[in-house]
């Protein structure tokens, strides 16, 4: 579950074809802090899975459907990102429910 609220602004740093979609490495330093490869994490509101993490970046993976149903797929290195981590049980909901 997500808020709504932005954590952090990153940048799309690599984009590779996989097999069925796309992988991203997006530069970030807010929300790697204490997440983990498996961790959700919205992109531009768009839940995606961390599969790598560093302490400045973090790589995620968007399939065929997700880049036919939203706009990932127009990103392009560079491209800034809205970034928020998914809630954890003791957080602040901010408002949103």
């Amino acid at each position: 579950m997500f808020t709504g609220i932005i954590e952090e602004v990153g940048h799309i740093k690599t984009i590779r074809s996989i097999s069925g979609g796309k992988r991203f490495n997006i530069s970030a330093r807010t929300v790697c802090e204490n997440t983990k490869k498996g961790d959700s994490i919205a992109v531009n509101g768009v839940c995606l899975t961390v599969t790598e993490i560093g302490t400045d970046n973090f790589w995620t993976e968007a399939v065929g459907e997700t880049l036919k149903k939203t706009t990932i797929d127009e990103m392009k290195n560079g491209t800034a990102v809205n970034l928020e981590r998914a809630m954890q049980l003791q957080d602040r909901l901010g408002g949103h429910i």
